[in-house]
């Protein structure tokens, strides 16, 4: 198994046996500052980023605190989404299971069976929302005077006019004894004037506190009419390629917009907003973490709680209402010093706001040139070439000569999938481009036209892109 450095070793047996399970040998920077404090006791602010392992920093301390022999309750974790809620308690429930630790995950959107049935029969540490949460507190079916550690994971959101009121009606049902932790990517002063009614005597821990956004994500935006904003989002998806994606729009309305208009044209888009069940949230989020789904339109509520690994590219089709939800929704990509890329459609009225974002976050976005025709094919056949260089490999070298029988098979493979046939049919169009055979004109039927006349039968392709914009935009306002 692999060795534990000092801070990991010195944990009790059965968390480093978790740890060892889990692959973990070396704390990331948060869990290397949190763990020891936690440990020690005391009220904490951590600013650290998404994906650099706060579960890690402070779901260990809470595992190794929990006295197993109780049935209290005696860690309250409180996130914004259930989708977060879910995740962390898979993640607490595997560092405490060899040592007993009992976690349920409480959010609303699904039944009250099971959550009753785990509360009846006692838990240690319940991760949860605070809606779902209250409405157990307020029928007396959980009881909170045990708690001897709280989290705030995601603090900035907890805090917030909309929570505000359900947290603190909360906090009356909360020990004045206890260790009160709060964990966020962004801590505005507002968050830090809020949690003074949950904190006493905090110490304040910044990672990074120089750089608001994580080292490894490119940042790049493109200027674009409102109008015309899903065409050149798919010509980008085109151009990019990602393997994986988050689109984030600003309202439902608009998510429901971008993943027919993506699914229609092909791609394998799926959506995840507020208005959804908890179950068909739960399927789109299990298909894009399995990598079965390549696109994720999504309303910001899933900027908290989506941890997927390898996700390349984050697009903000819908410019942030603020600096801090471009913090979050940048941060689901490039997670644990990984390598990413986050793309913004950005139309004339949002440009100050967005510039703004960039002062305030500390961040350089570079603008970018929609991708022109020649370009896109450009990158198309770099990438056929690819393909069929991959494909050919399994060709004996003796049978590599070149012919179509040959090449054949090559085609059929890549033609089994959406974005192989679509290749193949930007070569095609190319070919037609590069080939087409230059129109002679009768200098008669010159004469015959009227100067500016438009023959009837020709397309009038800029006024139908231009009508079917307006169409488009009065539908979605």
């Amino acid at each position: 198994m692999t060795e534990l450095t000092e801070l990991f070793s010195d944990l009790p047996d059965d968390i480093q046996t978790s740890l060892k399970e889990l692959g973990w040998s070396t704390p990331m920077p948060v869990q290397a500052k949190a763990i020891p404090l936690m440990r020690e006791g005391g009220d904490l602010i951590i600013q650290a980023q998404t994906g650099s392992g706060k579960t890690g920093a402070f779901g260990i301390p809470i595992a190794e605190r929990m006295d197993v022999d109780s049935k209290a309750i005696q860690a309250l974790v409180m996130l914004p989404t259930r989708e977060l809620a879910n995740q962390v308690a898979k993640e607490i429930t595997i560092l405490g299971k060899h040592r007993g630790v009992k976690v349920l995950a409480v959010y609303g959107g699904v039944g009250y069976g099971p959550q009753l049935e785990a509360l009846e029969n006692g838990v240690h540490v319940i991760v949860g929302t605070p809606g779902r949460i209250l409405d157990h507190l307020g029928n007396g079916r959980m009881d909170l005077s045990g708690v001897k550690v709280l989290v705030l994971d995601e603090a900035d959101e907890m805090l917030s006019l909309g929570f505000w009121p359900d947290m603190r009606e909360i906090g009356g049902y909360l020990p004045a004894d206890r260790d009160s932790h709060l964990f966020s990517a962004t801590i505005p002063e507002k968050v830090r004037s809020l949690a003074r009614f949950f904190l006493h005597d905090e110490t304040y821990v910044a990672l990074d506190a120089d750089q608001n956004s994580p080292q490894q994500i490119e940042h790049f935006y493109y200027v674009v009419p409102a109008a015309e904003k899903e065409a050149l989002l798919a010509r980008i998806i085109e151009f990019e390629d990602p393997e994986s994606a988050i689109i984030f729009c600003n309202t439902k309305g608009d998510v429901r917009f971008v993943t027919a208009y993506l699914q229609k044209r092909g791609f394998d888009a799926d959506q995840i907003s507020g208005d959804l069940t908890q179950v068909a949230r739960e399927k789109a989020m299990n298909k894009i973490k399995a990598g079965k789904l390549r696109f994720l339109v999504a309303t910001d509520v899933a900027a908290r709680g989506i941890d997927i690994s390898d996700l390349s590219h984050v697009i903000s089709y819908s410019a942030p209402d603020s600096p801090e939800v471009y913090v979050h929704r940048t941060g689901r990509t490039g997670r644990a010093g990984k390598a990413g890329i986050a793309i913004s459609l950005v139309s004339g009225l949002d440009i100050g706001n967005f510039r703004y974002m960039q002062t305030i976050n500390k961040i350089k976005v570079l603008e970018r040139k929609p991708p022109t025709e020649t370009i896109m094919l450009g990158r198309i056949r770099e990438r056929l070439q690819v393909k069929v260089e991959h494909e050919m490999r399994a060709v004996p070298k003796s049978e590599q000569e070149f012919g179509i029988d040959r090449l054949i098979p090559v085609i059929e493979k890549m033609a089994d999938s959406i974005e192989g046939r679509r290749d193949l049919a930007a070569v095609c169009a190319a070919y037609l481009k590069e080939h087409r055979p230059e129109t002679t004109v009768d200098e008669s039927e010159l004469e015959a036209t009227p100067p500016d006349h438009e023959p009837s039968h020709s397309p009038r392709r800029d006024g139908d892109r231009k009508g079917r914009g307006r169409g488009r935009g009065r539908r979605r306002r």
